[in-house]
């Protein structure tokens, strides 16, 4: 009583049937997870421009001024890695973009006005938003009128 229909094992179609569904779990999974890996460093870039701008204004309380340390001057945007000694006393660490290298042109940028020194800004480069400028004051033409303030 060998029949075929007797016989155990998968058919070709259950196995490509099982195989494309698995397929398509593990294909809604990396794109999930990868959407949740871009809040997650969006919410650090959050955080970092949070400690930079506390640490400006301690920085302002005690100088009467925002720190001066691009080296084109002011109104020249320039690295954040900049303010490290500016900021040596308030920051222990200057914070830098979580998912770039140091120093690179997507790395969080500063600027102080250069008509007045009662304004400054900061450009965060989001991954799950749009790149924006954050700060005191901002003047509209610091990395260009299409960049929105957060």
């Amino acid at each position: 009583m060998n029949t075929w229909a007797s016989k155990k094992g998968f058919t070709i179609i259950e196995l490509i049937v099982a195989i494309t569904v698995i397929a398509i779990l593990a294909a809604i999974m990396i794109v999930s997870y990868t959407g949740i890996q871009q809040r997650s460093r969006d919410s650090q870039r959050e955080s970092d421009t949070m400690q930079l701008k506390i640490a400006i204004e301690k920085y302002r309380a005690d100088r009467s001024q925002y720190p001066d340390a691009c080296p084109g001057g002011n109104g020249n945007p320039c690295a954040i890695s900049n303010l490290t000694t500016p900021l040596t006393q308030y920051l222990s660490k200057i914070p830098h973009d979580p998912s770039r290298p140091v120093d690179s042109a997507m790395d969080y940028q500063y600027v102080r006005d250069a008509a007045n020194t009662d304004s400054y800004g900061i450009l965060v480069s989001y991954e799950a938003k749009v790149v924006c400028k954050t700060g005191v004051n901002i003047n509209p033409v610091w990395w260009g009128a299409g960049v929105p303030s957060c």
